[in-house]
C-alpha cells in the first residue's frame, strides 16, 4: 500500500514536540490561532470553553488583553492573559506585585514544574498547555496563517465581516455613522448630567482630563480633575504653583531629598518640591494613591507625565476662558489649534524623572489625540444643536488608524483601517463603538452582529 505524504512528512521530517525550552512567541501564536482543545482543563480540574483568545498586547504587561471564557456553571468570564514556558515564571517575574496585571483571569503555560501547585484562592486560573494542543506542535507551527496585519492588530477578523464588506460603502457608511451617533449620544447625555451637576467649566475640565488620559489611564486623570476642581486650579495665580498642585495631587511628584532623579530632572524637580511643600498640608486629603497610575503598557510620547503637563498648560487662565468659549461654540479648527499649541520647557523633551530624552522634541498632544478629543470632549459639550453639529463634523478631519481602530477594524472589516469610502470620523467612532458592544461585550459564536446585518 502506498505511503500516504502525510504519514512520510510526519515520519520523516517532523520531529518530537518540543522539550522545557519553548520560545514563548511560539506559545503566544499558539494561542492567538487558538490552536488548542477547547474545552481546556485548569489545573484546578474545571473545564473551560475558550471564546476569544484576547488582543495580542505588543505592549509591556499581559500578553492578551479581554479575553473571554465559559466556566461550567455557565458564567462567562473576561480579563487578560499572561503566557510562560514554565508555572513558575508568573512569581519569578512578580507579576502579582505588577497593578499592569491585576485583570489578568488566565495564566497560561506550557509545562508544569515539579511540586508545584496553583495558589488557592488567587482568582487567577492556571492552564498547561503542554497536553492541550489541538495537534502536535510542531505540526500547528506550519500551520500559522495569521497576516503580518493580523498580528499588528492582535485581533483576527470576526464572523460578521465578510457580511460587512459585502454591504455596499454607501450602506456599509450608513450603519457605521448610525452606531456613531449612538457613541456620541451617550457621551452627550453623560456630558450634560456632568453639566447640571457641576457647571459647564468643571464637566469640560473632567471631559479634557479622562481624554488627555487615554484608555490607560482615563479614570486616573478623571479622578485627579475631580480632586483639583478648575476654579481651585484657576484661583492659584503663579503657573509653577498650579503645575506643582497637579503633580502634588496626583502623586507624580518624587521627593528630590529621599528619591534618586537624574541630574537633567533635578533642577525642575526641586522648583516644583519646593512650591508644592508650602502648598501641601491643604491638599492632603486628595492626594491619590500611589498605584492609581498605569505606566506599562503606554508610550514614552504618551507617559502620564507628559499628559499632565499638557493639563497644566490648558489650566492657564487666559488658555482655558478661550478653549471653554472655543468648546461651547463648537469651533472645531480652534479647539485644534488650542491643543496644538500646548507646550512645556522641559515635557517636550522627556517622558518622564529619569531623564531619559526623548529622540526629538514632541508636542504634548499630537495630532490624532486632538483630532480624538473632538468627538470626546468638544461634541459631547458643545452648545450647538444636533443637526448643525452633524453638519459641521462632515468636514472634520478623520485620525490615525492606530490602537483600538486597529483592532476593531481588523475583527469587523477583516483589514487593519477602514476602508476610503467609509473613513469620516463618525463612521470610525461607530466601528469602536460596534466593537464595544458586540465584540468585547459576548463571543464570536454568540454575537447577533450577522443576524442584524441580515435584517438591513
Amino acid at each position: 500500500m502506498a505511503v500516504s505524504y502525510r504519514r512520510w512528512v510526519s515520519k520523516n521530517l517532523l520531529r518530537e514536540e518540543p522539550g522545557p525550552i519553548l520560545a514563548e512567541s511560539v506559545l503566544q501564536r499558539v494561542w492567538f490561532e487558538q490552536l488548542v482543545r477547547n474545552p481546556l482543563a485548569t489545573l484546578a480540574g474545571e473545564k473551560i470553553t475558550l471564546f476569544h483568545s484576547g488582543i495580542w498586547n505588543h505592549r509591556a504587561g499581559p500578553d492578551f488583553l479581554r479575553a473571554s471564557f465559559l466556566t461550567p456553571d455557565g458564567q462567562i468570564h473576561s480579563g487578560d492573559v499572561e503566557l510562560h514556558r514554565h508555572s513558575s515564571d508568573w512569581n519569578a517575574h512578580a507579576h502579582s506585585a505588577n497593578p499592569a496585571y491585576k485583570n489578568v483571569v488566565l495564566h497560561v503555560f506550557w509545562q508544569t514544574d515539579p511540586g508545584f501547585f496553583p495558589a488557592p484562592h488567587s482568582g487567577i486560573r492556571q492552564i498547561a498547555l503542554e497536553h492541550q494542543l489541538a495537534a502536535p506542535l510542531t505540526e500547528l507551527i506550519s500551520l500559522f496563517r495569521s497576516s503580518s496585519s493580523e498580528i499588528l492588530a492582535g485581533e483576527k477578523p470576526g464572523q460578521c465581516h465578510p457580511l460587512l464588506l459585502s454591504l455596499p460603502p454607501e450602506k456599509l457608511k450608513e450603519i457605521l455613522e448610525e452606531a456613531g451617533w449612538h457613541r456620541l449620544r451617550l457621551r452627550r447625555s453623560l456630558a450634560h448630567a456632568r453639566i447640571a451637576s457641576q457647571g459647564f467649566e468643571q464637566a469640560t475640565w473632567i471631559s479634557l482630563a479622562e481624554g488627555l488620559g487615554f484608555s490607560e489611564n482615563r479614570e486616573s486623570f478623571a479622578s485627579l480633575a475631580r480632586a483639583v476642581p478648575i476654579q481651585k486650579i484657576l484661583a492659584i495665580p503663579d503657573p509653577v504653583d498650579r503645575e506643582a498642585v497637579l503633580y502634588g495631587v496626583a502623586h507624580l511628584l518624587p521627593d528630590p531629598t529621599r528619591f534618586p532623579v537624574s541630574p537633567q530632572s533635578r533642577p525642575w524637580v526641586m522648583e516644583l518640591w519646593e512650591r508644592w511643600w508650602v502648598q501641601r498640608e491643604i491638599w492632603t486629603p486628595y492626594i491619590l494613591p500611589p498605584d492609581t497610575w498605569r505606566f506599562g503598557s503606554t508610550r514614552p510620547n504618551n507617559s502620564p507625565y507628559r499628559r499632565l503637563a499638557a493639563l497644566s498648560f490648558l489650566s492657564h487662565p487666559v488658555v482655558w476662558q478661550g478653549i471653554v468659549k472655543t468648546i461651547y461654540d463648537g469651533e472645531a479648527l480652534v479647539f485644534l489649534n488650542f491643543l496644538r499649541s500646548v507646550s512645556h520647557h522641559f515635557w517636550d523633551h522627556h517622558s518622564g524623572w529619569d531623564g531619559r530624552v526623548l529622540s526629538s522634541s514632541s508636542r504634548l498632544i499630537g495630532t490624532d489625540r486632538a483630532i480624538a478629543l473632538l468627538f470626546q470632549v468638544l461634541a459631547p459639550l458643545t452648545d450647538l444643536p444636533e443637526a448643525e453639529l452633524s453638519s459641521r463634523m462632515e468636514n472634520w478631519p478623520a485620525g490615525g488608524d492606530a490602537g483600538l481602530l486597529r483592532s476593531a477594524s481588523m475583527r469587523l472589516l477583516g483589514v487593519p483601517f477602514p476602508p476610503p469610502d467609509v473613513r469620516t470620523h463618525l463612521a470610525r467612532e461607530g466601528l469602536l463603538q460596534i466593537y464595544k458592544d458586540f465584540c468585547r461585550a459576548k463571543p464570536c459564536v454568540a454575537c447577533s452582529m450577522p443576524e442584524f446585518l441580515k435584517h438591513r
